[in-house]
């Protein structure tokens, strides 16, 4: 028995659906199974899911490809999650692929045919001393984040050096091959922290298919480099407040308003908080006004508690409106308060001035504040 099946978001409707065959995007998966327990394997990719039975060890898979593809194999689809050992991610190509699997050892696969397998094999390669390097200090990391995730925010600041050296070896690569698909899924590793000026540089290289596939994330991100951004004009979110009144941010508007994206969880927010009741205290009867929007929808008492913790309940507080069904499948959340103002990263802080318009961003911890200090000294005249 053998189907195909497209997939619909992550919870979707499922039907069965027939794919349109073209030589030149076909592909051919034929792998060797060593084991006797499992009956079915998996194959998911773009939009489909696909299984088949494995019969005196052997299975196989046939289907088309535009190009590279971010794909799976896997034994189980109703467990089926990206930390399973039981999964196996890989690069999917058109052409004649072969597959070794090991029930049980799905993660430890092997994959030939796929060039950008390949070179994503080698990078691996050259990865692993350096992880190993690194192995006894990610398992301090696991015990102290068992015992207190705040310790292990400051604790992992220690792994600058880890990332440091697998960047280097990933652009490497990027700006060897800038026009591949390998190059476009790096780079998505690496949006947070590079510069919009160089990320379009990267992505102008890259031809309209692999824009379309795996460059498709990095010009989202461009996009959403240009929300809540100095210059542009704020966007307006109403949502009820910590006390369960309606809250409007153009209610606001002849004030400064300063938005600040936090959460009960994030130890540089909460650290920043001090700093941002002496800026209250001095400026708000200048007309400053702080607008706290929190990361904590789906624990809405750890919210409650924070605020009360850190003595910050003389501002404005809301949660920012999150949806994970929603998030998941693709679907835009009107209500989604960080998604209108491109937060990629806590804390980030926007100030806003008396018309409406954003005036400053900052993204980040304690390195912001003396900024911050000189903005407000500039605005407010002192």
């Amino acid at each position: 028995m053998r189907k195909a099946i497209a997939i619909l978001g992550l919870a979707g409707c499922i039907y069965n659906t027939s794919i349109a065959q073209t030589t030149n995007d076909q592909f051919t998966l034929s792998g060797k199974f060593s084991g006797t327990a499992t009956p079915y394997i998996y194959l998911r990719y773009n939009n489909v899911l696909d299984s088949t039975v494995i019969k005196d060890g052997r299975f196989s898979f046939k289907g088309t490809v535009s190009g590279p593809t971010n794909a799976y194999l896997y034994r189980n689809p109703v467990t089926w999650r990206s930390e399973d050992p039981n999964l196996y991610s890989f690069f999917l190509e058109p052409g004649a692929l072969t597959a070794e699997v090991k029930e049980h050892e799905v993660n430890n696969s092997r994959i030939k045919g796929s060039v950008t397998q390949a070179d994503m094999d080698e990078l691996k390669k050259q990865k692993a001393p350096i992880q190993k390097e690194w192995e006894p200090f990610f398992k301090m990391l696991d015990s102290v984040n068992k015992i207190d995730n705040f310790k292990f925010q400051e604790a992992k600041s220690g792994l600058k050096p880890y990332y440091a050296a697998m960047e280097k070896i990933d652009f490497a690569y990027i700006d060897k091959h800038p026009t591949s698909f390998l190059s476009a899924h790096l780079l998505r590793g690496y949006l947070h922290s590079i510069s919009t000026e160089k990320l379009t540089a990267y992505y102008n290289q890259f031809p309209e298919k692999v824009k379309a596939t795996a460059g498709k994330t990095i010009h989202e991100e461009l996009e959403r480099r240009k929300l809540g951004v100095e210059g542009t004009v704020a966007a307006d979110f109403s949502a009820p407040d910590i006390n369960g009144q309606p809250l409007k941010l153009s209610d606001f508007k002849g004030k400064y308003v300063l938005i600040d994206f936090w959460a009960s969880w994030c130890l540089p927010c909460r650290k920043g908080n001090p700093h941002l009741k002496k800026l209250y205290a001095a400026y708000k009867d200048k007309g400053l006004e702080i607008i706290g929007v929190s990361d904590d929808d789906r624990k809405p008492d750890a919210w409650k508690k924070a605020v009360e913790q850190d003595g910050i309940s003389m501002w404005k507080h809301v949660l920012r409106g999150l949806d994970m069904e929603k998030l998941r499948a693709g679907i835009y959340n009107e209500r989604d308060i960080s998604k209108k103002y491109g937060i990629y990263s806590l804390p980030t802080k926007i100030l806003i001035d008396p018309q409406g318009k954003v005036i400053a961003r900052y993204e980040g911890d304690d390195k912001d504040e003396a900024k911050m200090d000189e903005k407000f000294k500039a605005v407010f005249g002192q």
